[in-house]
């Protein structure tokens, strides 16, 4: 005798349905995680606030590549990145304050792939939450001299060969 008739409906199919979905979860392990006590595996690739990348300097300490060129700044759909920076007389830059809003970015990475000096990286800290707004914005740098890019060296322009004059072409 069918279950399903077009005269007589014995079982609704999304009975039928619903039940075999039950069955097939009452059996499978939880993939629920108790939160503080245990920790999500998070990619190393994945996006998540931007931080300021620490490259080694000359005698081992870390420095930043940032030049203030304002590029994140412009590249940030959202406009949370903020520079404040201050153009001295001698054409160097000093950045009074590198500032960051990490409660409204939507983690794009469009600052960090405009970057051409890789100064910035998204970071790994998932744990992004306070209760205090204030919090929220933070500091990467305050306070410092923008990074001058090292020039290369020029390399000598070649020698150029003397032109000819009419006595040369003639003899």
């Amino acid at each position: 005798m069918p279950l399903f008739n077009e005269k007589k409906r014995l079982l609704p199919l999304g009975i039928l349905m619903s039940l075999g979905i039950a069955f097939k979860n009452l059996f499978r392990r939880s993939i629920t995680i108790q939160y503080p006590k245990q920790r999500a595996y998070i990619p190393q690739r994945a996006r998540w606030a931007v931080e300021m990348k620490d490259h080694e300097g000359l005698a081992g300490e870390s420095v930043h590549h940032c030049t203030a060129c304002l590029i994140c700044e412009k590249e940030c759909p959202d406009y949370l990145i903020r520079l404040d920076i201050e153009t001295r007389e001698d054409r160097s830059k000093f950045i009074k304050r590198w500032s960051y809003d990490r409660g409204g970015c939507m983690m794009c990475g469009l600052c960090v792939e405009a970057c051409p000096f890789d100064a910035i990286r998204m970071g790994n800290d998932y744990e992004l939450a306070h209760a205090d707004p204030r919090l929220r914005i933070i500091d990467l740098l305050t306070n410092v001299e923008a990074w001058k890019r090292p020039k290369p060296e020029r390399p000598e322009s070649p020698k150029r060969p003397a032109p000819i004059t009419k006595e040369a072409a003639d003899a």
